[in-house]
């Protein structure tokens, strides 16, 4: 069984001892998972079958660890993202009250249609993906197919709350979190495609009736949350949000650091935005 010892092991610990440690970290994000009933199969590949046992957390600690830092460097660009939206009032944190449906809501609208187009400007969406793990040196038949949950819950916030969607993207420009921009796509974007004036936010655009998740392992991004935190006003409802999703990502990015040896200093953080997100 994993070790519940909540200490880090010490440097230069044994690889059965950083096991120990991580694993129980991993089995803690599966456990999470199961209580909530999510499929984790959906576009996951084997990944999703790494987590489930002892076994196969031991014998792929590292690829896992991977995969929940690269997935979660993917959400905290979203996250922060769609944060500094809702502090600069052009998008709402009432967005987050309802839950998301993941596999098969309402993706058919033109105003959809334009947003995923404007987000895929920005490497953050257009990176490839197989090449991104493969640089984490994740096996083949171990990484993800296919991973959009973030930018499903990106679109889907910004359809339900926007004022002005001119006034999203030249904020999420400005901010930078979602990586460099294919200028040239963006101007063939800005030329051919501008945003109808008479498009408008739906509170209700891509909801489910029931929460059921978005099917993958590792997913902290907010939904479904309750309307008392979005009452305690922007700014103190983004404290609140902030913490649960970073006590999530900073827990993993430790054992991440822990497993592998790294120093987790300003020179770590950067490298692995840059994995992310590409160069500047």
């Amino acid at each position: 069984m994993p070790s519940t010892d909540p200490r880090p092991p010490p440097a230069g610990a044994s690889l059965k001892a950083k096991q120990d440690f991580a694993v129980g970290l991993i089995k803690d994000e599966q456990d999470d998972t199961d209580r909530r009933g999510w499929d984790v199969i959906m576009s996951e590949a084997c990944f999703g079958e790494l987590p489930r046992t002892d076994i196969s957390r031991y014998l792929h600690t590292g690829e896992i660890l991977c995969g929940m830092v690269i997935r979660g460097r993917l959400q905290s660009a979203v996250f922060g993202t769609f944060m500094d939206l809702c502090l600069q009032g052009v998008c709402s944190l009432n967005a987050l009250e309802h839950p998301v449906h993941y596999n098969n809501g309402n993706r058919d609208s033109d105003c959809h249609r334009w947003i995923m187009r404007m987000l895929g400007v920005f490497n953050c969406f257009n990176a490839d993906m197989q090449l991104v793990q493969g640089g984490w040196y994740m096996e083949v038949e171990n990484r993800w197919i296919q991973y959009d949950a973030h930018s499903t819950w990106l679109v889907t916030m910004i359809e339900r709350s926007f004022t002005s969607l001119d006034a999203v993207f030249n904020i999420i420009r400005a901010k930078g979190r979602l990586g460099p921009v294919n200028a040239s796509r963006l101007k063939e974007l800005e030329g051919k495609y501008p945003p109808y004036p008479t498009w408008k936010a739906d509170i209700n655009i891509n909801r489910t009736n029931g929460w059921h998740g978005s099917g993958t392992f590792a997913f902290w991004l907010p939904e479904n949350i309750d309307p008392a935190i979005t009452q305690l006003g922007v700014y103190d409802g983004i404290m609140a949000l902030s913490k649960d999703f970073h006590r999530h990502l900073s827990r993993t990015e430790m054992h991440y650091a822990e497993f592998f040896d790294i120093n987790r200093d300003e020179k770590y953080v950067e490298d692995v935005n840059r994995k992310i997100k590409g160069p500047n």
